[in-house]
């Protein structure tokens, strides 16, 4: 029963007391729309803007995903990566949305406009420059220079309006849709319209990598990843540390995956996935613990993407030269909370990552008791009061929270590899916070960068 439990209807379980195939419903009944412009054929960000809107959407709101544009969009040229058709209609179809032609129909519910589409009061506009975000309502806010210095910015706009669209449509906050979201991943600590905020191009990429955790989070890394501007991805090793089995809520979060891969074993899915757009990969398919050392010719940087500080501060101790860090809320009041810590970091790794106490452990016991005295959506599912138990310690995800987070995540170590403004650590808070950074604490390493390896990045200006 527990096993094959949603994370986003966990959601509503949770906040709405909703049996999950009553949520599940409802989030195909609201569906997502997006219109795009004809000046999306040629754009590399816009595109990319456009099918990390179609993944994650289609895993938010259940497959129900309409894209709107004229014929010629469907047949121009696919120019993003991430996807393997080779035009922009095909690729929409493989990540699992619809393409519809424009008839001049405005939809009544909040909408999703990239580019030169044409747009009414229910618009809400993604758009970008440089390492600038915004989104908000159309008929408030103009287009940005949309400037192609680093395609993370697309990714975050994207994530961020998928994340808007589900926040009213969730009832968590009143003004989402009807809020202008806007920060530079260049300088958090600046209002974005600020001058630097915009940011550099990208001129380095990490040639060697390692992505430890490839559940939620770390696939949302990975489609980051595939997007930058490599040269040569078949230059680029990617080592990927993971010992679990794909399971059936895995592919509502998880960004790579889809329904064929439920019983497989998340590296060797992933390898697939990364080697079919040519990167090369090497497999660790182990858990990371208190001896788990680095070797020289191990990568030199770590994305972190474990759910438990316990393995976050095993990773601090195996002599990685850097790593980069989410931790995401897991519950129905702070699933949309993202937590960022680099290392090596100013303070103790016991410090940045501290563990539960006993006191700790034992409030969060009784929460989970009281949810399902209190909560009869669980009845529903099943009679065993341990199985409901279980139920309550699954932790609540949706998907445009983890792609926010990996633009976070690989924007501070793209800053550092390409000598930018560096954080060790910085707060989120998407659907409440309207893209509000807390926590801000900059970091000064310059040697951290000595001995990673790096090639080129190609120009976007395409």
């Amino acid at each position: 029963m527990h096993d094959g439990l949603s994370r986003i209807d966990k959601l509503f379980l949770d906040q709405k007391t909703l049996e999950p195939k009553d949520s599940l419903h409802r989030r195909r009944q609201r569906g997502l729309q997006l219109h795009a412009g004809d000046d999306i054929k040629a754009s590399y960000g816009l595109q990319l803007a456009l099918l990390t809107t179609v993944n994650l959407g289609v895993r938010c709101f259940a497959g129900e995903v309409v894209i709107v544009a004229s014929a010629d969009v469907w047949l121009a040229p696919c120019l993003v990566p991430v996807v393997r058709s080779t035009t922009i209609g095909d690729a929409i179809i493989e990540l699992g949305g619809k393409t519809a032609l424009w008839n001049g129909v405005i939809p009544c519910n909040r909408y999703l406009i990239l580019g030169n589409a044409e747009y009414n009061e229910q618009a809400v506009r993604i758009t970008y420059d440089g390492w600038r975000v915004t989104v908000g309502p159309a008929n408030q806010i103009s287009r940005l220079a949309e400037s192609p210095y680093c395609p993370l910015a697309s990714i975050a706009a994207a994530a961020i309006a998928v994340g808007e669209i589900f926040a009213e449509f969730a009832g968590i906050s009143i003004t989402a849709t009807r809020r202008v979201v806007t920060f530079s991943l260049w300088r958090p600590d600046l209002p974005a319209e600020h001058p630097d905020a915009i940011g550099e191009p990208l001129a380095e990429l990490p040639c060697n990598i390692g992505v430890f955790g490839l559940g939620h989070l770390g696939q949302a890394y990975l489609w980051a990843l595939a997007a930058l501007p490599y040269r040569s991805p078949k230059e680029t090793t990617i080592l990927l540390c993971d010992d679990d089995l794909i399971e059936i809520p895995n592919v509502e979060t998880g960004a790579l995956i889809n329904d064929a891969a439920v019983g497989r074993l998340k590296t060797r899915v992933i390898a697939e996935w990364l080697e079919s757009r040519g990167f090369s990969t090497r497999l660790l398919e182990r858990r990371v613990d208190d001896n788990f050392r680095c070797t020289a010719k191990d990568p030199h940087i770590a994305l972190s993407g474990f759910d438990d500080n316990r393995p976050r501060q095993w990773l601090s101790n195996a002599g990685f030269k850097a790593i980069f860090d989410s931790g995401l809320g897991g519950e129905a009041n702070n699933f949309d909370t993202i937590a960022f810590h680099s290392w090596p970091n100013p303070r103790v790794a016991s410090m940045v990552w501290p563990m539960e106490s006993a006191e700790e452990l034992a409030k969060r016991d009784l929460r989970k008791l009281k949810q399902i005295t209190d909560n009869p959506a669980y009845r529903t599912l099943g009679a065993d009061e341990c199985g409901r138990l279980l139920v309550t310690g699954k932790s609540v995800a949706v998907p445009f929270v983890g792609a926010t987070a990996a633009s976070i995540v690989l924007s501070e170590m793209l800053k550092l590899i390409n000598g930018g403004p560096t954080f060790s650590d910085m707060k989120l808070r998407l659907c409440s916070g309207a893209g509000k950074f807390e926590g801000l604490k900059s970091r000064n390493a310059p040697s951290a960068i000595r001995g990673l390896v790096t090639q080129l990045a190609k120009s976007l200006n395409l």
